[in-house]
């Protein structure tokens, strides 16, 4: 979205123009989809299936952000470790900037950057560059090198029948330009020197998650099917850890002030070291299950662990669990606001995006929408019918014509037969005037020798008339002919 040269970016509309309904604050508990935050906790970002929710004071209290994101289905979310103030949130309809920590997001990317997919379910920012993205959707992964303004196809696999369906995008500790990617089909690796290929095939069941560490060697960490396994030497070797009692692993986290300080999750369980992997202590979820006296369900996990300041948050279709004691103690913070509209001075909608929900039809609602779509479906429908009536009109001109042809054959056909009987009656006539020629000569013969002027004249007549008739049967002739030919 280039707005530049019109003076369009950073324009907003007064919500006193604007209907209620990007206003509205829905309520209820919320499923939690994505977590995101900075090293220190200072900032927290929560994307529910409603809503995308920011706590400045360690996760105590939190506040819905809407401002430009006409999208409230967040199911990704990213921070750029160098900019923490750059975040990228994804959605259905595309990917939601902000470059000042979540107050606007004024830039919105989708089909029209090069998103052909814009159904995002994972975001990585690059650990040194904020301007490399990479954007997990529905039709592979997408990559950026200019901040999200144009995205273009990083990796769909090779095998085009069956894909590889993504899970996760990482950046290596060690080499910053080495990226991992998880996918249902193994881990791809690519680097400065070498493009996406398939590494630790025979060595390493197919994880679900994958976290690299600053070591020398690099160590890695993979939550799989199979249990955790870990590797000190770069890949090249993996062990399943004995001490972890998950047989299923699908999260896992470092702390990242302390390499050695690490989180692992299953669907329901989740477990803490703090050597490493020496030993493990499961973190008891049964305070907060019977709080919420329902099941709880990890769907993501984020965990800041820092010194006195340790901050864990585990997201859950019951909506968001928050410990501030690494899982002594949780609780379930309500992510609410006490009004169900938006403050007045703060109804306002970034210009280009009221534009563009003017163009998609969103603006004025779904029902303007389903009438645009029957509106659109009949506008097919008299094209359809255009064409069938031109199709029938052709086709009868056509028949016309080959009735119009066929009365001509006819025509022709009565002609040629009426010229035959008119040649009959001329040869016939041909015929009988040689006859009578005949006879006069044969008179001629008799009475040559008295030399009568009248026989004579007689013969010199009838040889004219014979000769006009000829002729005459010449010329016919000639038109039966042509006719025929044609």
């Amino acid at each position: 979205m280039h707005y530049d040269e019109l003076g369009l970016n950073h324009k907003e509309v007064d919500g006193a123009f604007l209907p209620d309904k990007y206003f509205q604050i829905e309520s209820g508990k919320r499923q939690v989809q994505a977590l995101a935050g900075t090293p220190e906790g200072t900032k927290l970002f929560v994307g529910a299936r409603h809503g995308l929710f920011r706590s400045v004071d360690r996760g105590k209290t939190w506040t819905h952000l809407k401002e430009g994101l006409f999208s409230q289905d967040i199911r990704a979310l990213a921070l750029s470790p160098q900019m923490p103030d750059i975040v990228y949130a994804g959605s259905p309809q595309g990917i939601f900037k902000s470059e000042d920590g979540g107050e606007h997001w004024s830039d919105w990317f989708d089909v029209a950057s090069g998103l052909a997919h814009p159904v995002v379910s994972h975001l990585a920012v690059h650990q040194k560059d904020p301007d490399i993205v990479y954007a997990v959707t529905n039709g592979g992964l997408y990559s950026s090198d200019d901040g999200g303004e144009s995205w273009k196809l990083s990796f769909a696999g090779k095998n085009s029948d069956s894909p590889p369906t993504i899970h996760q995008v990482v950046f290596s500790s060690v080499d910053l330009d080495t990226v991992y990617l998880l996918t249902n089909q193994g881990v791809y690796r690519k680097n400065e020197e070498s493009d996406w290929e398939n590494v630790w095939e025979d060595r390493l069941p197919i994880p679900h998650s994958l976290i690299s560490l600053s070591a020398e060697p690099e160590f890695f960490y993979a939550g799989t099917q199979e249990g955790l396994y870990k590797s000190f030497n770069g890949g090249r070797s993996w062990v399943r850890d004995r001490n972890n009692d998950i047989e299923s692993v699908h999260l896992i986290q470092s702390s990242e002030k302390n390499i050695s300080h690490l989180i692992v999750a299953s669907i329901d369980q989740i477990f803490q070291t703090k050597n490493g992997g020496d030993e493990w202590k499961e973190i008891s979820l049964s305070d907060v299950k019977d709080e919420l006296n329902a099941p709880i369900k990890i769907g993501d996990l984020l965990y800041l662990g820092e010194v006195n300041h340790s901050v864990l948050l585990l997201a859950s279709d019951q909506g968001l669990i928050v410990s501030s004691d690494e899982g002594k103690t949780w609780r379930v913070p309500e992510l609410e606001t006490n009004s169900e509209k938006l403050a007045s001075e703060d109804r306002k909608m970034d210009l280009v995006k009221l534009i563009t929900e003017i163009h998609t039809g969103r603006f004025f609602g779904s029902y303007f929408v389903l009438l645009v779509d029957l509106a659109t479906l009949g506008l097919l429908g008299l094209v359809f019918s255009g064409f069938w009536i031109l199709y029938q009109r052709n086709r009868g001109r056509k028949k016309k014509l080959l009735l119009s042809n066929q009365e001509e054959v006819e025509e022709t056909m009565i002609e040629l037969q009426e010229t035959a009987e008119d040649l009959s009656l001329e040869s016939t006539e041909v015929h009988d005037m040689i006859e009578h020629i005949g006879q006069h000569l044969e008179k001629c013969r008799t009475v040559y020798l008295s030399k009568e002027r009248k026989e004579i004249d007689e013969i010199g007549r009838h040889i004219t008339t014979l000769d006009k008739k000829m002729h005459r049967l010449m010329e016919r002739i000639e038109e039966f002919e042509n006719i025929s030919k044609n």
